[in-house]
């Protein structure tokens, strides 16, 4: 019998230079068409939803905590475990989540206070996966670029199994906080962490690490397992279902392709685990449009749905085809579950992003982009002057801004974001510039934007090409 062919997964082999070579890398990813009002009615941020989520889930764990503390010593304990572990060890991901994307609250103190309770909640080192994370939706499921490939080809079987106990990914990432807390970083995380955020990466796992061992202290105090149960222990008891949802993600699909429509799945579920999971079963679309906050992404999903796969009835149909798949990547790394996709739909002017185009020889100066009436507050536009791409602002207020179309982290159509008041939010990996500066105001962004002079005059918005 044949070898069966180990692939590289590391971020800084072979395969990696590969994925750069062949154009896998921060490359430009399949969209599908969608009203462009419609589209920016869903890209609005607002407190309300997930304030009213985050207040019922901690009421859930300091209920279900409590619950257990009562009955502790008894066996019908493990029923208030039991629960009190999913809200704490696999809701927190999806809570860990969307916080991370700064989309669940419109206040950003709010989504960054949510993310770090959430990450050490689910077991991550904050800094680190807010990184890894990013470079997910820039190349997600390019083998060599994205570091959040949760099934690597050949299946490893047994350690899918064990994943349902949080066995091996504990000890990796508690090996990683060890590494950290004494100053040291991984090779591969080198590759998308920047080093200016080496010192909060180790300030933060010596945190973890302190509470962790204040929490086996006072076990030992007491002489007894029940401060493990509420900080520890859940992370090995409770993360069942978060890989239960985890899977249906992209366990099976295709790899090293440019569309998420061929590496997602969107899977209906029913009120409960859409709460638990903050609606992230919607996972095509999510990677698709990231903007989109967790309430809104329902909505998202019925206008652009014709233009899916279509979604699984069910996480009982979703793992119909994720289990035979896995156990035939066992043995063919090169199998994978190919997505029936819709006959292409065709765009018009109302899913056509706004583009303003001017002769590639006009020359340099003070050009007129656009009346002021095609713009509205906080609103955007693309400019084309031949190869070059700007974009076009309008704050909250009425100001008129101008700057190069890119983000300067992952080059994607600044267009495509959303405003907020006067910052520019990048549609890939909600990294935020400053539109009176071009200066970065959110990870992971960290090069300015250039800027260009804009004045208002006979009705029409005028930007100053530079020579």
């Amino acid at each position: 019998m044949a070898e069966t062919q180990t692939l590289d997964y590391s971020l800084v082999g072979k395969t990696s230079e590969e994925a750069v070579a062949r154009g896998l890398a921060s490359a430009t990813w399949y969209s599908s068409p969608m009203p462009r009002d419609q589209f920016r009615a869903l890209l609005e941020r607002r407190n309300g939803p997930a304030v009213r989520d985050t207040l019922l889930w901690f009421a859930l764990l300091f209920g279900t905590g409590y619950w257990g503390y009562l009955w502790w010593g008894s066996g019908w304990a493990v029923i208030p475990f039991a629960i009190y572990g999913i809200l704490y060890a696999s809701s927190s991901d999806s809570r860990w989540h969307e916080s991370s994307h700064g989309t669940a609250f419109k206040s950003d103190w709010m989504n960054n206070a949510l993310y770090e309770i959430a990450s050490f909640m689910v077991f991550r080192e904050s800094t680190c996966w807010r990184w890894s994370h990013s470079r997910h939706h820039s190349d997600t499921i390019i083998v060599g670029r994205d570091p959040e490939i949760a099934v690597p080809r050949p299946v490893d079987l047994w350690g899918v199994f064990l994943a349902f106990f949080a066995i091996r990914s504990t000890r990796n990432e508690f090996g990683e906080m060890l590494l950290h807390a004494v100053g040291k970083m991984k090779p591969d995380e080198k590759t998308y962490i920047p080093e200016s955020e080496y010192g909060t990466v180790f300030f933060k796992a010596r945190i973890y690490l302190l509470i962790y061992a204040g929490v086996i202290g006072l076990a030992i105090y007491q002489q007894s397992i029940l401060p493990l149960m509420y900080i520890g222990l859940p992370t090995l008891y409770g993360s069942w279902l978060m890989v239960v949802f985890g899977l249906t993600q992209h366990a099976g699909l295709a790899e090293n392709v440019l569309d998420h429509r061929l590496n997602c799945r969107t899977v209906y579920m029913n009120p409960i685990f859409r709460y638990l999971y903050w609606n992230m079963n919607y996972h095509v679309e999510h990677h698709m449009f990231p903007l989109v906050p967790y309430h809104a992404v329902p909505k998202l999903h019925a206008l652009v749905k014709e233009d899916m796969p279509k979604p699984y009835n069910g996480l009982w149909e979703a793992y119909r085809e994720i289990i035979p798949a896995l156990f035939k990547q066992a043995k063919d790394p090169t199998y994978f579950v190919k997505r029936a996709l819709p006959t292409p739909s065709v765009k018009n002017s109302e899913t056509e992003p706004e583009i303003v185009s001017v002769d590639a020889d006009l020359e340099r100066g003070w050009v007129a982009v656009c009346d002021t009436g095609d713009l509205q507050n906080e609103d955007v536009l693309r400019f084309e002057r031949g190869e070059d791409v700007y974009a076009i602002y309008r704050s909250a207020e009425g100001d008129h801004y101008a700057s190069d179309g890119l983000c300067t982290h992952g080059r994607a159509c600044l267009a495509d974001g959303v405003v907020m008041g006067h910052q520019i939010e990048c549609p890939k990996h909600n990294g935020r510039f400053d539109l009176r500066d071009g200066s970065p105001q959110r990870v992971p962004v960290r090069v300015p934007l250039r800027m260009y002079d804009v004045k208002v005059e006979d009705g029409k918005v005028w930007m100053l090409l530079e020579g």
